[in-house]
């Protein structure tokens, strides 16, 4: 019977509010200018109700509000403010790890949501000094050049081969095999014909180096003839990317200074090292 008043026609709208987070902030937010309900002193601002109403909406299969709607969704958010008090006040934030987990991210939701926010619509100078001081971030990926062989099987004689080839200049005399393309690859390129321990093997190459790498199949003759170390590109020619990156940076910012600050803020002890 506890939950008597989220059956019947109370689950659709109790649903629709499920997905609306309350997070309570150590400083008073302004009063929003629109209030449609006080509860213990806190508003509900015309802001929150307007968004379940539309999320009922929503959820009925014409779109539209029936007439008893307006007043179920209000009760129901009064109903949440009371229930958020009553928890408070059993130290249910304190003692269930699910509730805890929800509101520390919760938390970083919001933190993150005011920060992506704020950076919305950053100054080019802004994106320019994030591309030069975070360059790292937007380098094209390394090219390799490579000459492989192949010899199938991982026997004594199988080895014997693949180091005759790996003495060799030309290393066209190995068993038949998935090709590497000429020219300059990817990485992930080289990863998805000879497998990604022969492809860390090249990655760790100097120019002019050959190797053998075994594997389950055989042994792979490998030698580096080129690398093109990747290039930070114009910034003109990513300026999309820098945005996407400056927003999302600005965000993991907001996190660790909140963190930083509440820290020096707060009186914390620890028993363990």
């Amino acid at each position: 019977m506890r939950r008597l008043w989220l059956v019947g026609g109370g689950m659709l709208v109790g649903g629709a509010l499920a997905v609306f987070h309350i997070v309570r902030l150590p400083e008073r937010p302004p009063v929003p200018e629109e209030v449609v309900a006080w509860v213990n002193g806190r508003p509900i601002s015309m802001a929150t109700y307007e968004q379940a109403l539309a999320a009922v909406a929503g959820d009925r299969k014409e779109g539209v509000l029936r007439e008893e709607d307006r007043k179920r969704v209000l009760d129901r958010l009064i109903d949440q403010e009371l229930l958020i008090d009553r928890a408070i006040e059993l130290g249910l934030p304190e003692r269930d790890p699910q509730i805890r987990n929800q509101l520390a991210t919760a938390m970083i939701d919001f933190l993150v949501t005011q920060a992506q926010d704020a950076a919305a619509s950053p100054t080019d100078e802004a994106l320019q000094d994030f591309y030069r001081e975070e360059a790292f971030r937007f380098r094209r990926h390394p090219r390799f050049r490579v000459d492989h062989a192949f010899v199938a099987g991982t026997s004594e004689g199988d080895r014997r081969r693949a180091e005759r080839l790996r003495a060799a200049e030309d290393l066209a005399e190995g068993d038949p095999a998935i090709p590497l393309p000429a020219g300059s690859l990817l990485l992930k390129e080289i990863e998805q014909r000879v497998g990604p321990s022969t492809a860390a093997r090249i990655a760790e190459l100097d120019v002019g180096d050959t190797a053998i790498v075994e594997t389950p199949s055989g042994y792979h003759v490998v030698r580096l003839l080129e690398r093109s170390e990747g290039e930070v590109p114009p910034f003109d020619e990513v300026k999309d990317l820098v945005r996407v990156a400056y927003v999302r940076a600005q965000s993991e910012k907001a996190v660790r200074d909140f963190l930083e600050l509440a820290r020096k803020r707060s009186d914390i002890e620890t028993t363990t090292r």
